[in-house]
């Protein structure tokens, strides 16, 4: 039987309950990697632990909390042993607080929102990054993958608190990928343009959602599943030198 690209592999995908985390920590199960999730929701983790596949580790983590993320780590390396691939994907916008307060012009922003999401988009994935790199440089080997977004790109108005936050995630990746190259660690970005994930299809958003299919290369809309494949070359041996980059997964919506 052919060997599964992440055999023997741990991963832990933030935001693994909904969206592009689900698929994509449906993927990398696929491929042959262990795989524990987390989220703020404790059902919805169970849910999609079961959907996924068995032996899926649901762990229920504001990733803006260093506690919580220590101990998340803690968790899953005490069930798995190890983790070998992170998958920071975890994001709050549209759910989180609301669309009206999300599509505001920046000076009627209020800065609880904009500390929101900096808080969970940013200083979440400089956490579970910080947590899982000692075990990652002990074994000389280790993979992580953070979610962008297309808007970097675009640069469209209002949500420049999201915008912003998606932006500083690039400069994150490019960051780390020089901090931790010498230890058999890659770092790089995945990039995406509006993808149908539960939160978009809960919100009003056909009309643009069917404007940018549109406009792009491959006119058609984008789901989460699109996704999944990118994630799990990057996640692979097959990328091995492969680290820093921004790879836009979105049909040609930006081109950079």
């Amino acid at each position: 039987m052919t060997m599964k690209r992440l055999e023997n592999r741990v991963a832990l995908v933030t935001g693994g309950g909904r969206g592009i985390g689900k698929a994509i920590a449906a993927r990398l199960h696929a491929e042959g990697a262990r795989v524990a999730i987390c989220g703020t929701t404790e059902d919805v983790l169970r849910q999609a632990a079961d959907d996924i596949g068995a032996d899926v580790f649901p762990v229920v983590c504001d990733v803006s909390v260093a506690d919580q993320v220590e101990a998340m780590v803690f968790q899953v390396c005490e069930r798995f042993g190890k983790i070998d691939i992170l998958v920071n994907n975890a994001a709050v916008m549209l759910r989180h607080i609301g669309v009206e307060r999300a599509a505001r012009p920046f000076y009627e922003l209020d800065e609880a929102d904009w500390d929101k999401v900096m808080n969970v988009n940013v200083k979440g994935m400089w956490l579970c990054s910080k947590a899982v790199f000692p075990g990652m440089r002990s074994q000389k080997w280790g993979r992580i993958i953070n979610i962008s977004s297309d808007t970097v790109y675009m640069g469209r108005g209002n949500g420049v608190q999201y915008v912003s936050s998606k932006a500083a995630v690039v400069g994150l990746t490019r960051a780390l990928a020089f901090e931790v190259g010498s230890f058999g660690v890659t770092v790089n970005a995945i990039s995406p343009g509006l993808t149908q994930s539960e939160t978009v299809q809960e919100h009003d958003f056909a009309e643009m959602s069917e404007q940018l299919a549109r406009s792009s290369a491959i006119p058609r809309l984008e789901y989460p599943e699109d996704l999944a494949g990118t994630a799990a070359w990057l996640a692979s041996d097959d990328a091995a030198f492969v680290t820093g980059q921004v790879v836009s997964v979105s049909g040609g919506l930006a081109m950079h």
